[in-house]
């Protein structure tokens, strides 16, 4: 029997820390890959996300605690699973960091709707049953904040080469890259291109409507992964969360509408 994916990443995750024992605190060591769901489902967590043509992983620039630990466990924890499952609750109103991530899977998974449209008891189910992957690029754990500076040179350093390992394992279709400064897309997009041997599509341009932001994905057809840029995922300022679904989803739209690709 094939080894589970969460196994498979284990080992990838004591061989790495092992070979950087001299630099690396275990504890402060982010474990992360396809998030566990408490919800039972016909087919395991693995098999589903082997059967779809849309595997989502949302990369992230570190944990900005001092711990580390395993980001897979968010939906079992015995204190926080609750509130994590429901997005703080269920409150449709609830705005931030993890409905920001639920809302995106709906969005990317489902339907590419606008934000205005979406049920959050939808996108809750959605949220507690279809995987989806979740990644910090920088495996030791941090502090509040981290600078562009600090997430490239961790990036070149080691930790760039465990995250295109964990993304070669688990294969996802569609890639989330959560940093405003773009330290994960740049490093990523690059790695790809020199696989890639198609003519990459590339998305870019300025949501038309008020407030204006920038909006970039790039498609590598021999890979069949998509590569979008996002904000981190919690609220900005006064445009709100809907800018942080639109930025991600508004671009896919145009992926799925204007191109020919395998991610169906």
């Amino acid at each position: 029997m094939e080894k589970s994916y969460y196994v498979q990443l284990d080992e990838l995750f004591k061989k790495w820390l092992k070979q950087n024992a001299d630099k690396v605190n275990a504890e402060g060591f982010c474990k992360d890959g396809i998030m566990l769901k408490a919800y039972k489902t016909e087919k395991s967590i693995d098999t589903l996300w082997d059967e779809s043509s849309r595997r989502v992983m949302f990369v992230m620039k570190d944990k900005n605690t001092p711990d580390g630990g395993d980001t897979r466990l968010w939906f079992l924890d015995g204190v926080h699973g609750e509130e994590v499952r429901n997005l703080r609750g269920g409150d449709v109103a609830k705005t931030g960091f993890l409905p920001n991530i639920a809302r995106i899977l709906y969005g990317l998974t489902m339907e590419t709707i606008g934000f205005d449209q979406l049920d959050m008891n939808k996108v809750i189910e959605v949220w507690n049953t279809v995987p989806f992957a979740f990644m910090e690029a920088k495996k030791t754990a941090g502090k509040s904040s981290v600078s562009n500076e600090e997430m490239v040179s961790a990036l070149e350093e080691g930790d760039g080469d465990l995250l295109m390992k964990e993304i070669e394992i688990l294969n996802p279709t569609i890639i989330v890259c959560c940093d405003a400064e773009d330290s994960q897309f740049d490093y990523i997009s690059e790695r790809f291109q020199r696989e890639e041997l198609g003519e990459i599509i590339t998305i870019d341009y300025k949501y038309p409507h008020k407030p204006h932001f920038n909006c970039h994905l790039r498609y590598y057809p021999t890979l069949n992964k998509a590569v979008i840029k996002s904000y981190h995922p919690t609220r900005i300022g006064k445009a709100g969360d809907w800018v942080i679904y639109e930025r991600v989803i508004s671009p896919f739209r145009q992926l799925l509408n204007n191109y020919q690709t395998n991610i169906k």
